[in-house]
């Protein structure tokens, strides 16, 4: 939750980027008042006094070829100090993990902190001397102990490496340390760049980027890009920031990043298929379950009769439920692009013991795992196989996060659950381990897309399900959208990054921040027409159609004139009330293609609203001839029908609706069509139907009624009688 000193920084940082800084340090002012603290009051003065200087020596026309950069690097100290002054104020009150840690930190003596970085460094280089002979070796109390400190003070203290930088590179980048640590500590530096910004903290980030450890190297970037996106604005000001982001070309290729920006731009899906697969895909599953069991004669399938022959029923287990298994397929299809299906399944097993030590949640899976040793170490079924494990490890369909909650859950198996488990396990991840290595040997890059997008869901179980997740600014609630980002620009150049971003969320429906990249692209001297239409398409989707039509109509510019296009063009301005102009397109595109049903209907629609009725029947018929099957036409017929005072025709095809769900509308035109025939009785008993449906009341329906009164004229009702109808209405259902 933003706190009201967190909501004034955004403030000044949105001052700054509009260079509006004297609005931006008079607001700083307030906020340093509240501090108390003589430093930060005194960094503000000095900063005002420089301030003025500039605009006094400016005005003054003093020409200084150094004066943009001494301005560049006066907003960067107003960021840094406006940084300080809310980290003060939210350490004063602040509360949760992140808060306690840096408050219990900040009470230690230099020397002390000097020890926690000593003591790591030794107890870990005495643990993997001894590790190398024995992977299996439990880590000692005290290494646990020093591992769980050192995170904190990296991840919680923004000055950690002051003083002691020598000893912080070798933890990082020492060959003698362990990767699955450096790894962990990757995740600290990146919580506390979250947090609070330090120039230094982010070049030591950087500078992992060219770790020669894969996991650690990836785990930076992933970290890097969310810290980036954060301080975008601020980026600029700092000499040399472009030319180390240019850098990460050298190490990452333009797929590599491209990937990793959609991984993290669709952990929106995630909340999305949490709740389908709870809602949708669990209960059906559990519904079908006794039938499954049946066709399957699960009960029997291990029994003495048991054949390898297939199955002949399996191909319609899911014949009672055909849309859980298109639900079901959709989801493998997205399991394939590395969507986060599990989110689901694993958030009630972060509740181990395993998941209080904080880094535990950032920690790799890796095989042979002195931790994974110990959970397993009283189990002697499948499940605690080296080879089984040592494909886990491998695999890229679990995030780490959840590899470790299903080892923790293993000894709270029953036993028979255990063995299934372990022989379906240890086939499953069989046969993704080959698929994988098939992967990686068609395309070298698919390891490291596994690692990464098993990072991104790693960071977003911890950001989402850990118990005190509100002390951590969350990058998973930030609307991420990269189109108007500076550091962006710099990275794969000549790939045209933004645009192929663009493409994945204008095919996950994300149409307003599609449309702002496509928006971009049109403005070019010649915009290519596909650009153009699915830039019309996202203002469409936004109910823009003034702006879809503009983009359309420039679309049909380009080369020969498309049905699809047309037929867009026809569809805005229908929406925009325009039905003589949509006639004029539709018309366009049924000479391209006469017998479309969709362009047959449309015209049908136009003529209708053009109140041009008996033409609106002949296409109305036409779709009838084409599609049969289509038993929505019948509606319109015999509306027109009616309109046009073919009665029997009306009421032929009036009555076609009411074994198939009739609407309201439905009951309220039999009556109209029966009335002006002269059954007024019968009249009576379809307007009762219609005014009791589920979807209407006596008003709704009386206003609709109203609507209609001149075409019952026109047909011959009598004008007197239209009030006694109503009141004999009234009368039915005040007494029934």
């Amino acid at each position: 939750m933003e706190v009201p000193a967190q909501n004034k920084q955004r403030q000044v940082y949105s001052l700054l980027t509009d260079k509006r800084v004297k609005e931006s340090l008079d607001l700083l002012s307030e906020l340093v008042k509240e501090t108390h603290n003589s430093d930060l009051i005194d960094g503000l003065y000095q900063l005002e006094m420089t301030y003025k200087s500039l605009l006094r020596y400016t005005v003054e026309g003093f020409t200084d070829p150094e004066r943009q950069q001494v301005y560049n690097h006066l907003l960067a100290d107003i960021y840094t100090l406006a940084d300080r002054v809310v980290d003060a104020l939210r350490l004063r009150s602040g509360q949760g993990w992140l808060f306690d840690a840096r408050r219990y930190l900040n009470n230690l003596p230099e020397e002390e902190l000097d020890t926690i970085v000593t003591n790591y460094l030794k107890e870990s280089d005495q643990y993997m001397v001894s590790y190398t002979v024995d992977p299996s070796i439990a880590l000692p109390y005290q290494l646990e102990k020093s591992l769980d400190r050192l995170f904190e003070m990296i991840a919680a203290l923004p000055e950690f490496a002051k003083g002691r930088e020598k000893d912080i590179r070798n933890i990082f980048f020492g060959d003698d340390f362990f990767w699955p640590w450096q790894s962990v500590m990757v995740s600290a530096l990146t919580i506390n760049l979250l947090n609070t910004f330090r120039e230094d903290n982010l070049a030591l980030l950087f500078d992992l980027c060219e770790h020669p450890n894969l996991q650690v190297k990836l785990r930076a970037f992933t970290g890097l890009i969310f810290i980036l996106y954060k301080y975008d604005a601020r980026l600029s000001l700092y000499p040399g920031i472009d030319i180390r982001i240019k850098k990460l070309n050298d190490q990452f290729s333009p797929e590599m990043i491209q990937t990793i920006l959609i991984q993290i731009i669709r952990t929106r899906e995630t909340e999305k298929l949490t709740k389908k697969m709870n809602e949708e895909i669990i209960p059906e599953v559990a519904r079908i379950q006794p039938n499954l069991r049946r066709k399957l004669d699960l009960d029997n399938l291990l029994g003495e009769g048991f054949s390898e022959d297939k199955n002949p029923d399996w191909e319609d287990i899911f014949s009672d439920s055909p849309e859980l298994m298109d639900k079901l397929e959709e989801l493998s299809r997205m399991q394939m692009e590395g969507a986060d299906l599990f989110m689901s399944t694993f958030k009630m097993l972060k509740h181990f013991p395993f998941f209080n030590d904080i880094y535990h949640w950032f920690l790799p899976f890796f095989y042979p795992n002195p931790i994974v040793q110990d959970a397993l170490k009283n189990e002697t079924g499948p499940l605690n196989n080296s080879d089984i494990l040592s494909s886990m490890a491998e695999s890229g369909v679990l995030c780490n996060s959840d590899k470790y909650s299903l080892i923790m859950s293993i000894p709270q198996m029953p036993g028979m659950q255990k063995e299934m488990m372990g022989k379906m396990f240890g086939a499953e991840i069989q046969a993704m381990k080959e698929v994988q290595k098939s992967d990686e040997l068609v395309d070298p890059e698919k390891k490291k897309l596994y690692i990464s997008n098993q990072y991104v869901q790693d960071l977003y179980r911890f950001f989402k399900l850990h118990p005190q997740k509100q002390s951590f600014d969350d990058p998973f609630e930030w609307n991420i959208n990269f189109q108007d980002k500076w550091f962006l620009s710099f990275l794969a150049p000549g790939h045209n990054l933004l645009l192929k971003l663009a493409e994945y969320l204008f095919g996950k429906d994300y149409f307003k921040e599609a449309g702002k990249v496509y928006l971009k692209e049109v403005q070019k001297e010649v915009p290519e027409k596909q650009i153009l239409q699915k830039l019309a398409y996202c203002y469409q989707q936004e109910n823009d159609y003034e702006k879809a039509l503009h983009y359309y109509q420039q679309a049909d510019l380009y080369g020969e004139s498309e049905v699809w296009n047309l037929k867009k063009i026809a569809l805005c301005y229908r929406y925009l009330k325009n039905p003589s102009k949509a006639l004029e397109y539709y018309k366009l595109a049924e000479q391209k293609k006469p017998d479309d049903l969709h362009t047959q209907v449309s015209i049908g629609h136009c003529l209708l609203e053009l109140k041009r009725y008996d033409e609106a029947l002949k296409y109305y018929f036409k779709v009838e001839y084409l599609a049969p099957d289509n038993h929505k036409v019948w509606r319109p017929i015999a509306w027109c029908s009616f309109v046009e005072g073919k009665l029997e025709q009306a009421k032929k095809y009036g009555l076609k609706p009411m074994d198939e769900n009739p609407t309201q509308h439905d009951y309220m035109n039999m009556g109209h069509i029966v009335w002006c025939l002269g059954e007024r009785q019968e009249a009576l008993e379809w307007y009762l139907k219609s005014i009791r449906h589920k979807n209407s009341s006596l008003k709704e329906f009386t206003d609709a009624f109203n609507e209609d009164k001149e075409i019952l004229l026109k047909h011959g009702v009598d004008v007197s009688d239209v009030p006694i109808m109503l009141d004999q209405l009234r009368y039915y259902l005040e007494e029934n």
